[in-house]
């Protein structure tokens, strides 16, 4: 999952390195991909660790989902992130690699591994909200995963990328209020099972 999500996101900020890069070492576009990935997978683990945790709580459903309560949670934050002022921050260095490597550039192999460092952090700051919402949509549903992973991609483009985070936050609200409003019947009983 955070190969597929990870590669489509850093398209943008590798092929600016490389346009940088291209008259001098190669050293320093690879220092970068480490550091990149290492910030990723350190991502990745910890999301393992929490579906394992999850999973050992027995709060997934039938069809490896969260439960609702906690779908609808997590839903709620990821929507109210979109609208963070380090989403906002997070984006806007997505949103410029070129600028990204005036204001942050270091020489050497060792500071294309820093630089890597730097921008893997931003990327998950900017997207750890997004890939959580594959608990919800489910963890073995391809299409949500490749959903998601398209809406990443378009928020690093220049020119729709900003224009789509605030109403994919909003949308993404109504979903997690919908879902807490399914809980409930119309006599008012909440009806989530913690274990399903």
């Amino acid at each position: 999952m955070t190969l597929v999500m990870m590669s489509t996101t850093a398209m943008p900020v590798l092929q600016s390195l490389h346009s940088v890069t291209q008259n001098a070492s190669q050293l320093i576009w690879w220092a970068f991909v480490l550091g990149y990935s290492v910030i990723w997978f350190g991502f990745a683990l910890v999301a393992s660790s929490l579906q394992m945790t999850i999973s050992e709580l027995n709060l997934l459903d039938a069809n490896t989902g969260l439960n609702k309560t906690l779908s609808a949670g997590l839903l709620v934050t990821a929507g109210l992130y979109q609208f963070s002022s380090l989403k906002q921050r997070c984006q806007s260095e997505c949103l410029a690699p070129m600028q990204f490597f005036l204001r942050h550039w270091r020489d050497g192999v060792s500071g294309g591994l820093k630089m890597g460092l730097r921008h893997g952090v931003t990327c998950v700051g900017c997207c750890w909200a997004l890939m959580l919402l594959a608990f919800v949509g489910g963890l073995t549903n391809i299409w949500f995963m490749v959903l998601s992973a398209a809406v990443m991609a378009a928020e690093k483009f220049p020119v729709i990328g900003r224009r789509l985070t605030t109403p994919l936050g909003v949308l993404i609200i109504v979903w997690g209020v919908a879902v807490f409003m399914s809980l409930f019947s119309g006599d008012g009983v909440m009806h989530d099972h913690l274990n399903p």
